[in-house]
């Protein structure tokens, strides 16, 4: 019985610590700095490692920073968003789709944004926040820094 029960508790040790590589190839193509055409926004995503994507945007107001937000997509099926506004959270976001260059995340018990759209067409990328139902809509249009 012990036996067993080490066994059971390693197996789900291990498929927590380890998420899957969905995120690697997956969301490769948001990888990278990225900002709107005058510069008042920033986001950063690094290159997808063991399974995870780090980022963090800023927004400038005058020239100085005036927000920031850090970014981690666990990989996974599905992968999830988590947001850490002004370095507190996270904020979770699980995908509810995705396609070529595109991805949803979704939480419907939060205030807002409660959907995250990314999608990427050749050099740009545009990132869209809205309630579940699509209201309440802003995009970020962005171009490689």
């Amino acid at each position: 019985m012990k036996h067993a029960l080490l066994a059971l508790s390693m197996l789900a040790a291990s498929a927590v610590a380890a998420p899957a590589a969905h995120a690697d190839e997956g969301l490769k193509w948001m990888s990278g700095c990225w900002q709107t055409k005058d510069k008042s926004y920033k986001e950063v995503w690094s290159k997808p490692e063991s399974g995870f994507l780090f980022g963090y945007s800023i927004t400038y107001e005058d020239g100085a920073a005036a927000y920031f937000e850090q970014s981690r997509i666990d990989g996974g099926a599905p992968a999830v968003f988590n947001a850490y506004p002004s370095g507190f959270g996270p904020s979770e976001f699980t995908e509810a789709s995705r396609a070529k260059n595109t991805v949803t995340f979704e939480n419907g018990a939060h205030d807002y944004p409660q959907r995250i759209v990314y999608a990427r067409k050749g050099s740009k990328m545009t990132a869209t926040i809205s309630l579940l139902n699509g209201a309440r809509p802003v995009t970020w249009e962005f171009r490689k820094c």
